[in-house]
């Protein structure tokens, strides 16, 4: 089958939604299917000669205002991108979005009468306050929720991760087919590597004296305010009251970055936390492998993919009980939920800390529980979503 894939954002973008494409298009390449997406063009210094890992057409866009990472496309500019789908001759549509290429996408099966298949990445009434934060919430809810609406009016079926999300959307009015399919992971790249952990932790313990020598905390994501990362550093101060060689790694990047590291530091936190920048993906393994607690505050998940990375390196998990993290972690597996506080969220770490026999267990429950978010279980149910819409 040939599938294509119309999307906001791509590489070099990194975010979980990304990161989901890369996935079902890298399993279902190996499936036998040919994939093409649909994505916006970055300027030349982002790119980084960086060859994209699938088929690409990249439509001609510009800055979009609310973000410097964000791209919309030129509107001027689609139906050449229109012309160059129609080359690759799609037998299956599947749109990863809700702004420009999204409007693409929709446009092309309407017009060529191919049924429309979406996936709704983004919990969007949470990160409007971020994205517009001038406009009252009284008014920018109800507006989010009337806007989705109408994006999805007209949608075959609309693909979801997470139960809650898929409550959410039906919440909103928006009554089409839904199907609650997860991102999967590649458990053949994510699994516990010991070994190149040790040697990490040595150099890190090399380039950073004492760094190693308690508890290696680590969180990877987007360093933006949505993550909900205050509740991370006042956590972090907590603990070091009762465990002061408690350490962290901040893996990720993002538009808020200095204003995080600006708030770490007036804590005190400064020499207890490396900020590592972007990393490829490639070396998180290694990196969760070393850690030992992955420590995950947002409570804007759909899904959480990085979440079921570490607990398949066998790393256990503390998250707020929210959105995607509680569906990952429900019933303590795999690690611990917490309350949105962080004296909560620093005493359920600090009994990671304090007890490695049970650091030990909730590490291994970990890798039994991240068995069920595999890229395997995820691509099957994808495979028929296809079959039974576009007969193929």
């Amino acid at each position: 089958m040939r599938i294509a894939f119309f999307s906001d954002a791509y590489h070099p973008r990194v975010s979980g939604q990304v990161a989901s494409i890369d996935e079902f298009c890298k399993c279902l390449t190996e499936r036998g299917h040919d994939v093409c997406i649909v994505c916006p063009s970055y300027p030349p210094e982002r790119m980084h000669s960086r060859p994209d890992p699938f088929r690409t057409i990249r439509v001609p866009s510009g800055s979009a205002i609310v973000s410097e990472d964000d791209r919309l496309a030129i509107p001027w500019r689609l139906g050449e991108a229109e012309r160059a789908v129609d080359e690759f001759r799609p037998q299956a549509v599947h749109v990863q979005t809700e702004f420009s290429i999204g409007a693409l996408g929709r446009r092309y099966c309407r017009r060529r009468g191919i049924p429309i298949v979406s996936t709704c990445h983004t919990y969007y009434e949470q990160y409007i306050q971020w994205y517009l934060p001038l406009l009252p919430e009284f008014l920018s809810r109800p507006a989010v929720r009337a806007w989705l609406r109408k994006v999805y009016a007209e949608d075959d079926l609309i693909v979801t991760p997470s139960r809650h999300i898929c409550d959410v959307l039906r919440g909103y009015g928006i009554d089409r087919e839904f199907a609650i399919i997860p991102t999967g992971v590649d458990e053949r790249m994510f699994y516990p590597r010991p070994e190149q952990a040790a040697k990490y932790r040595k150099e890190l313990e090399r380039n950073h004296p004492g760094f190693t020598q308690g508890a290696l905390l680590i969180y990877a994501g987007r360093i933006s305010q949505e993550k909900n990362l205050e509740i991370l550093a006042e956590a972090m101060a907590r603990m070091l009251r009762d465990a002061p060689g408690t350490r962290l790694l901040m893996v990720g990047d993002g538009p808020h970055k200095t204003d995080f590291q600006q708030m770490f530091r007036r804590r005190g936190l400064h020499d207890k936390v490396i900020w590592t920048g972007l990393l490829p993906r490639e070396s998180l393994p290694v990196i969760y492998s070393a850690a030992d607690i992955f420590v995950f505050p947002s409570v804007t998940e759909t899904q959480g993919l990085v979440t079921i990375e570490a607990m398949l390196c066998g790393t256990p998990i503390v998250g707020v009980n929210r959105m995607g993290t509680a569906e990952i972690l429900e019933g303590d597996a795999g690690g611990f939920l917490t309350e949105n506080d962080a004296a909560d969220f620093a005493e359920k770490t600090l009994a990671l800390i304090r007890d490695p026999a049970l650091r030990a267990r909730k590490a291994a429950e970990a890798v039994r529980a991240a068995q069920r978010w595999t890229i395997g279980h995820a691509c099957d149910q994808m495979e028929e979503v296809y079959q039974n819409l576009f007969g193929e």
